[in-house]
């Protein structure tokens, strides 16, 4: 269990509003905007995935963590990203074998990435525009 917390450490490390800023051109509203959307988003957007893997459907699988794999790069390139990355490739390749643990890995990496949104919102955007 420890290296799963050390991924979830990473991912929270690795998000900086600084890198998401960056990523779009110091666009501070979008940036609130699409933290909004993805912090609503995300659990539909799992649970798909989940349901995807307990009905052991690959092609789903490779669909539903491809949504969820495009929505989380506007955040970060790692963490949750590369691994909703792996979760397709085991969908393409029908080798759903070791999804689960994946899935559970996947999650944790995004609950962490959620924290992070959260508290850039609550922190308000006031102070990182306009420099």
């Amino acid at each position: 269990m420890a290296n799963v917390h050390s991924h979830v450490d990473d991912t929270a490390m690795n998000w900086t509003p600084e890198r998401m800023l960056s990523r779009l051109d110091g666009d501070t509203e979008l940036a609130t905007q699409l933290a909004a959307i993805f912090i609503d988003e995300y659990p539909r957007m799992m649970e798909r995935l989940r349901g995807a893997v307990a009905a052991g459907s690959a092609d789903e699988v490779r669909r539903a963590a491809h949504a969820l794999k495009g929505s989380v790069s506007n955040f970060v390139d790692n963490g949750p990203t590369a691994t909703a990355l792996e979760l397709e490739t085991m969908g393409r390749n029908g080798q759903l074998e070791g999804t689960p643990a994946m899935l559970d890995r996947l999650e944790q990496e995004i609950v962490a990435l959620t924290v992070c949104l959260q508290d850039f919102q609550s922190k308000g955007t006031g102070s990182a525009g306009g420099s």
